[in-house]
């Protein structure tokens, strides 16, 4: 249901311009998809946050591999409940994005 994303992202070359276009695609995903609109919006704010933090900034592969991997973890975690109860998806969107700020702390 997620992995969309990536495959945008590594279509788009996985730089800055790739991350962007993830976040408007899960922006509007979340619009089509009201019932997993929270973790789309999560997916979404991920992908905008790295845009802002790096935007016109030198970076290295390293930190875009690093990034990629991060994010490829939560989108698969989301997927793995997606057609899961309610419960179970916001038990994992809550922990997921309690590692995501953990990390970026």
């Amino acid at each position: 249901m997620f992995t969309f994303l990536l495959d945008l992202i590594t279509e788009k070359g996985r730089g800055i311009h790739a991350y962007a276009a993830a976040s408007k695609a899960a922006f509007a995903h979340a619009l089509e998809e009201p019932d997993h609109a929270a973790a789309f919006y999560f997916l979404a704010t991920s992908a905008e946050h790295f845009v802002d933090l790096h935007e016109r900034q030198p970076l290295s592969g390293e930190e875009l591999d690093r990034n990629f991997t991060a994010f490829q973890d939560d989108i698969h975690a989301l997927d793995a409940v997606a057609q899961a109860d309610k419960a179970k998806q916001l038990e994992t969107l809550n922990a997921v994005v309690t590692a995501r700020i953990a990390r970026n702390l």
